[in-house]
């Protein structure tokens, strides 16, 4: 556009020249200035459009400390570079505490999360909607209030919740979280009787918490585990139960029982991009919710099998699911 308006300028004062040719030269200065400064204004009023078309928009992509976490932040991340979107990616910041505060300090603009722990964790929302939608609907204004967007919600969920061992399960009749308090009271309750969890599932009420003032679990003791070494305990039996997640490869070896919760503590937790207000384009909000509608359960699942279980590289899952999605 600069390059435009300079020739724009070159050949309209020559044409101004040509036309004053037989004025004085006192004329000829005065038009010449004439024309620079009109064009000149009509160069500062283009200025400031081409500045904003060519306006290079830098997302700096965060994620969580888990597998599924790095799954989805390749796909973004490289559905945005696809589309010609730097990406500045931090992969594995930390829990929903930690990766917030790098939120809210700068450090990233947009990462994706899951929807309870907008409403309840972020934003300690106790009155919830019935619907996953008003889930949505309720983390996108708290967000809007604090300067962020948020994207279209994915159709796959991944919820917390908590797993035995199969041979436990069938042991001891467990079903519910209901089943596990009953087990707590009785004389048949194990010397492991205890959760393994990553620590900041401590003090949610979303978590154990919860557990303990709606289910009245009282007696389960609390052992903190790091992100990926749960199932190793359950299976070493070094603890009775584990926090998971729904759509945990492991779960579908068999060797474990889901236990149901009955007063849906673990809330909604299908998953949205943030995207701070200065970077969410459309075109970046539209290549996210793309990516997203694509993102059913199987697919999820499919994705975190390939990962967890046959340890392949997030980013190459993910580019393989892009390029077969059209992505």
């Amino acid at each position: 556009m600069r390059e435009s308006a300079q020739s724009i300028r070159r050949a309209t004062m020559g044409s101004r020249i040509t036309w004053r040719a037989g004025v004085v030269a006192t004329a000829a200065f005065l038009a010449a200035l004439l024309v620079l400064t009109l064009v000149g204004a009509a160069g500062a009023r283009v200025a400031p459009q081409a500045a904003n078309t060519r306006a290079a928009v830098t997302i700096s992509l965060g994620t969580k400390d888990f597998t599924e976490e790095f799954v989805l932040g390749q796909l973004y991340k490289q559905a945005l570079e696809h589309k010609g979107i730097k990406v500045d990616y931090h992969e594995n910041i930390g829990g929903t505490e930690i990766i917030q505060t790098a939120l809210r300090s700068g450090k990233i603009n947009a990462y994706p999360e899951y929807i309870g722990e907008i409403d309840q964790t972020a934003y300690h929302q106790t009155k919830l909607p019935k619907t996953a939608h008003g889930w949505w609907l309720l983390a996108k204004r708290l967000l809007a209030a604090d300067g962020y967007a948020l994207s279209n919600a994915t159709p796959f969920f991944d919820v917390d919740a908590i797993a035995v061992r199969k041979a436990d399960a069938k042991k001891y009749h467990l079903k519910t979280l209901w089943d596990l308090r009953r087990l707590q009271n009785s004389a048949q309750r194990p010397k492991n009787f205890s959760i393994g969890a990553r620590p900041e599932f401590k003090n949610r009420e979303e978590g154990f918490l919860g557990m303990k003032h709606v289910y009245k679990l009282t007696k389960l003791k609390y052992l903190s585990i790091a992100t990926g070494l749960t199932y190793q305990a359950l299976d070493q039996k070094k603890v009775f139960c584990i926090n998971v997640f729904s759509t945990d490869a492991q779960l579908a070896t068999g060797k474990y029982a889901v236990l149901k919760d009955p007063k849906l503590i673990f809330g909604v937790q299908n998953v949205a991009v943030i995207v701070k207000n200065d970077v969410a384009t459309s075109q970046v909000m539209g290549i996210i919710n793309r990516v997203s509608a694509k993102l059913s359960q199987a697919a999820i699942l499919a994705m975190n099998k390939a990962t967890q279980l046959n340890k392949q590289n997030p980013a190459d899952v993910a580019s393989k699911f892009l390029a077969a999605n059209g992505l």
